[in-house]
Parts: structure tokens; C-alpha cells; sequence
């Protein structure tokens, strides 16, 4: 059974986010834990205004809520490989996530990138930034707003094959791929116009993994920025999922070091699956 983790914040990009991961395991075994975070500044939660009172209270209205949340999604879920648990804590986003994907065993984490309802803090693009960069062994997918869910057929992976792939890294790109038939699209997004010959070994590497797979290689090349680069791909090839490795040295963190990631986390086309690097 697999055991996927979405933060909730009760708010239609919470519940489009969930949506999306129940239509992209539709017809497995799932345990979906719907975590709510709802004191989200732990400096905030020990200071005088907030005393045990005010904290039980939020707690219960958090519950509350989560049960109300729950019982919308159990009416109208048609899945009953499908299973629903409810986690309400007093933490950081980042922090309640790293201490449930541990505890529960978490396979993938699933979110949308801008939150309401008074919780906005917590899925804005710098904070889920932080997610992505604060989880080491799970894969996070993160869900554009407004997106309507469906079932990948084409995925953009991007790479600029600078280093080896292993085989678990690559696991949920090829579950995720295989199960469903889906195409990948590898996207080369580099300057250079010849791979090195550890770029070439490392892209053989690559094809031996994804030897049973239906995949294509394509060269990107990059006018304005890698950002613009790899969104337009992804929309002129009509791809349904973006992949990425998390890894220092590629096109993911350079996004973050020039402080543009805003502009993957809103305006992505389509949801990202952001692959943790594994040594």
C-alpha cells in the first residue's frame, strides 16, 4: 500500500492537490494522511498570547475541521482501494512534515503551491522551496493552482547529465511512468552543444534504467532563461508531469540560488515531481 502525505490548509488548492494524487494512483492500494499545520511559527506558539487555552482551542478547531474536510472527501470517493487518516499538529510546515514522512513511512508527498484561509504562509513558492529542499529521501509533487487533474501520458524529464543516475532516485519517475503507459521526454537544457564523455556515460547509464520504458532524448535550447526554457518545452510538447532531480548541481537548485523559483512553483503548466537525490 502506498502512503502519501498532503498538507492540507482547507482551502480548493489543498483539495485540488489531493484530487490530483488520488486520480494519479487510481486503482492502487493508497493511504492518503491529510496533515494540517495550525500554528505554523513555533516562537508564535510559545509566547504569552498563545497559552494552553488558546492552543487547545486551535487544536480542536483544527480537528474540526479535518473531520468536516474528511467526511467531504469520503462522500464522494468512488475508491475503495482509497483510505483516508487525519493528522492535526501545532508545528512547522517543513518540521511536522519531516516527522510524519519518517513515522508513517511516507512514499510521496503531494501539495499545491499557494494556500488561504489564513494559512497562506505555508504554500507560498519560497516556503515550498523549503519543503522540497528540507526532505531528503521523498519524492515531493508539487500541484500548480488551478490545475486540473489527469492522468500523466507525457513527462518532461529534465537533466543535464553531469552526474550518474541510480536506480531508487529514478524509482517514482518509473513507476509513475510504466504503471501508465507514459512517455518521457528527456529534455537536455544545456548551453554546450556536445556532451562530455562523462556526460555520455552518464547518459548510457541512464538509458540502461529506462530500458523497458517509452522515451525519446531532446536538446533544449535556452534563449532567455532555463526556467522560460523548460516550461515552453513542457507546453509544446503537451506534457502532462515535469521531473526533476534535487541535487546541487542541477537546473532545480539553480533556480533557488537565483532566487527565481517563484516562477516554477506559480507558473508551471503542469504539476513537478521533484526526485530527492540518493547517494
Amino acid at each position: 500500500m502506498k502512503r502519501i502525505l498532503v498538507p492540507i490548509d482547507f482551502s480548493d488548492n489543498a483539495l485540488n492537490a489531493l484530487e490530483y494524487a488520488r486520480v494519479l494512483f487510481n486503482n492502487e492500494e493508497c493511504a492518503f494522511f491529510l496533515l494540517n499545520v495550525y500554528v505554523s511559527n513555533r516562537s508564535v506558539m510559545l509566547s504569552e498570547e498563545y497559552n494552553d487555552t488558546i492552543l487547545g482551542e486551535m487544536s480542536d478547531e483544527s480537528e474540526e475541521e479535518l473531520d468536516i474536510f474528511l467526511k467531504k472527501i469520503i462522500k464522494n470517493n468512488d475508491q475503495l482501494k482509497h483510505e483516508f487518516r487525519t493528522i492535526s499538529v501545532p508545528d512547522t510546515l517543513l518540521k511536522a512534515i519531516n516527522s510524519v514522512s519518517v513515522s508513517k513511512k511516507i512514499d510521496y508527498i503531494v501539495m499545491g503551491t499557494k494556500g488561504a484561509k489564513g494559512a497562506k504562509e505555508i504554500f507560498l513558492g519560497s516556503n515550498t522551496v523549503k519543503v522540497i529542499n528540507g526532505i531528503n529521501k521523498c519524492p515531493v509533487i508539487v500541484v500548480p493552482q488551478n490545475y486540473v487533474p489527469k492522468t500523466p501520458s507525457i513527462v518532461a524529464f529534465s537533466t543535464n547529465f553531469k552526474r550518474a543516475f541510480h536506480q531508487n532516485e529514478l524509482a517514482p519517475l518509473i513507476e509513475i511512468t510504466s504503471s501508465r503507459g507514459a512517455k518521457i521526454n528527456i529534455a537536455r537544457i544545456m548551453e554546450e552543444e556536445y556532451l562530455t564523455d562523462k556526460q555520455n556515460a552518464n547518459k548510457e547509464i541512464l538509458k540502461g534504467l529506462l530500458q523497458h520504458l517509452d522515451y525519446i532524448f531532446c536538446k533544449i535550447d535556452v534563449e532567455n532563461s532555463e526556467t522560460e526554457a523548460l516550461r515552453d518545452f513542457a507546453m509544446q510538447t503537451e506534457s502532462d508531469l515535469i521531473a526533476l532531480v534535487h541535487h546541487k548541481q542541477n537546473f532545480f537548485q539553480k533556480l533557488v540560488e537565483e532566487d527565481v523559483v517563484d516562477k516554477i512553483s506559480f507558473n508551471s503548466p503542469v504539476p513537478l515531481l521533484i526526485l530527492p537525490e540518493l547517494k
